[in-house]
C-alpha cells in the first residue's frame, strides 16, 4: 500500500466501497478526511455506485429517515438504516426538491430555508441569508440543482413573489447568491403557470411549464445551460391529448418525455 500513489488509493479503490465503509475511511487521517469530502471524490464515489447492482433508496416516512439496500442480484430483505438529522427539522416538515452526486437540497417548511444536505457525510449547509435569498415557497417557485463546466456545484432557484419572477444561482464553489436573466416578454411569472421539477441531462437542466389545467398547445419546455446560465424555450412535442402533461426523465444521458 505504501507504493501505490494517494489519488490511486481514494479514487480506484475507497472511491468504489460501499457508502458504509467509505464513511469509515474519514477516520483514517485527516488527509483522507479532506479528500473524502473533496467534489472529486463525491462524484468518483457516485458514478461507481450508479454503475454497482446495490443501489440505496431513501424513505422518507412520518417520523423517520431510512436508506434501503436495493440489489437486483440478490433481492432478500435488508433492514434499513437509519439516517440522523444534523439540524432540527421533523421529517414531515421537510421537502426533499433535488438531488445530485449524494447530496440532498431540502426546503425546511417551518422557516422555508434551503438545505443541502449529504447525509453519507453528515455535511449541511443553509443557504438562506440576510438578503432574503434562500427562503423558498412550496408550490410557488422551481429549483434545480446542476454541476457546470468547472466542477461547481450550483442551486438554481426560481423565485415568484407578487406577480413577479426573479431567477437566483446558489455558486458552493463561491458560497454565494447571483441573479441571472430570464427570459423576456414571457409571463411564466404569474402564479396559473405549473412549474415541475427540474431535470439535469446533458449540459442542460429542463422543466416543463404548463398553466393551471390547461391543454396541451399551452405547455412549453424552458431549458437551462448550466455553463452559460442563459434560458431558453423549446416547442412541447406535438400530441392530440388536450389533457396530456408532460414529464422528462434522464435515461444514459438521454432526456426522454412521457405523459
Amino acid at each position: 500500500m505504501s507504493c501505490l500513489p494517494f489519488l490511486v488509493v481514494m479514487l480506484d479503490i475507497i472511491a468504489r466501497l460501499p457508502p458504509k465503509n467509505v464513511a469509515q475511511c474519514k477516520l483514517v487521517c485527516k488527509e483522507w478526511l479532506d479528500f473524502i469530502l473533496d467534489r472529486k471524490f463525491v462524484r468518483a464515489h457516485c458514478h461507481y455506485m450508479r454503475a454497482s447492482a446495490d443501489q440505496k433508496l431513501l424513505m422518507v416516512g412520518w417520523k423517520t429517515i431510512e436508506v434501503h439496500s436495493l440489489n437486483y442480484k440478490s433481492p432478500g430483505f435488508i433492514v434499513p438504516r437509519g439516517v440522523a438529522r444534523p439540524f432540527y427539522a421533523h421529517p414531515s416538515r421537510m421537502f426533499f426538491l433535488a438531488s445530485l452526486d449524494g447530496m440532498l437540497c431540502v426546503c425546511l417548511q417551518n422557516t422555508c430555508e434551503l438545505v443541502v444536505w449529504n447525509p453519507l457525510t453528515t455535511k449541511f449547509k443553509k443557504l438562506a441569508n440576510s438578503n432574503s435569498q434562500g427562503f423558498y415557497k412550496v408550490y410557488r417557485d422551481a429549483l434545480g440543482f446542476f454541476v457546470d463546466s468547472s466542477d461547481d456545484y450550483n442551486i438554481l432557484h426560481i423565485k415568484r413573489r407578487r406577480g413577479t419572477m426573479t431567477v437566483y444561482i446558489y455558486s458552493m464553489e463561491l458560497n454565494s447568491w447571483s441573479i441571472v436573466r430570464f427570459l423576456k416578454h414571457r409571463p411564466y411569472h404569474h402564479y396559473t403557470y405549473l412549474w415541475t421539477p427540474a431535470t439535469l441531462c446533458g449540459g442542460g437542466l429542463y422543466f416543463v411549464v404548463t398553466q393551471c389545467r390547461g391543454r396541451s398547445d399551452g405547455l412549453s419546455v424552458i431549458r437551462l445551460d448550466v455553463n452559460s446560465k442563459s434560458f431558453s424555450e423549446l416547442c412541447f412535442p406535438n400530441v392530440y391529448d388536450d389533457e396530456v402533461s408532460g414529464s422528462l426523465v434522464n435515461i444514459n444521458e438521454e432526456l426522454h418525455m412521457y405523459a
